[in-house]
């Protein structure tokens, strides 16, 4: 009997329906050289918690918005190395949001809604599974002590997105903003690039960046993702160990 029930529970086990996880995104899951060590993107250390055989390609490159990712036809190169069943998240809106610059910029309602929604229905048109993330939350702290709130509408647009369209959502601004919270102001700059000037190679001046994570952050907001998928029992936590 023991036997038997041990066999069921290995007959039972989730199998991943992917080849490859396809991130898309931003400079927050971008993956780093080692000269720009220690600064480290979530989408890089995502492997480490995938099951064998199951492959990441991490597309998501530093200063992209929804609308300079296709339009540079890094979107294009996605949808054609896409295969049925394969995972394609999608993380964008730190550089959306730059009015500034005309090349990057999508307004929230409007054009960042649609970038989204475009995206979603393409990797569904090639058979494979899309998964909206909203952006992690940058660490910048008030004078009173407060996180502030710095994407605007975007996360709140991508949520929207994911409703509408019926896409599993990650809610990354919701976690890591919680996550920045707890660890406070001090705490968490152990997540962030902040290091000494000469600390590291790359940073001869050092860095007080507030935005990009260090190997220790980067792991951590890895670990938020894949454990919320599993919470949410999401097709694409079939792929992680």
């Amino acid at each position: 009997m023991k036997l038997t029930a041990v066999f069921l529970s290995f007959g039972l086990a989730a199998v991943c329906s992917a080849q490859t996880i396809f991130i898309a995104g931003d400079s927050t899951a971008a993956t780093y050289s080692a000269k720009q060590a220690p600064m480290t993107g979530w989408g890089q250390v995502l492997q480490e918690f995938t099951k064998p055989g199951i492959k990441v390609q991490n597309r998501a490159t530093c200063g992209r918005s929804t609308k300079s990712f296709r339009d540079e036809k890094r979107w294009e190169h996605i949808l054609r190395d896409l295969k049925p069943g394969d995972f394609v998240m999608i993380q964008f809106g730190h550089n959306d949001q730059k009015e500034n610059r005309p090349a990057i910029y999508a307004e929230a309602e409007t054009a960042y809604r649609e970038n989204l929604k475009r995206f979603v229905e393409e990797v569904r048109a090639k058979h494979a599974e899309p998964v909206i993330l909203t952006s992690v939350a940058r660490r910048l702290f008030r004078k009173n002590g407060e996180l502030a709130q710095s994407l605007g509408k975007y996360p709140e647009v991508a949520r929207q997105v994911a409703k509408e369209t019926n896409t599993p959502l990650i809610d990354a601004n919701a976690m890591t903003t919680e996550w920045i919270r707890k660890a406070g102001d001090k705490g968490s700059t152990r997540f962030f690039t902040h290091v000494a000037p000469g600390e590291f190679p790359g940073y001869p001046k050092g860095s007080k960046d507030n935005t990009h994570f260090r190997e220790k952050g980067a792991r951590a907001v890895a670990e938020m993702i894949v454990n919320d998928a599993k919470k949410q029992k999401l097709g694409l936590a079939d792929c992680f160990r």
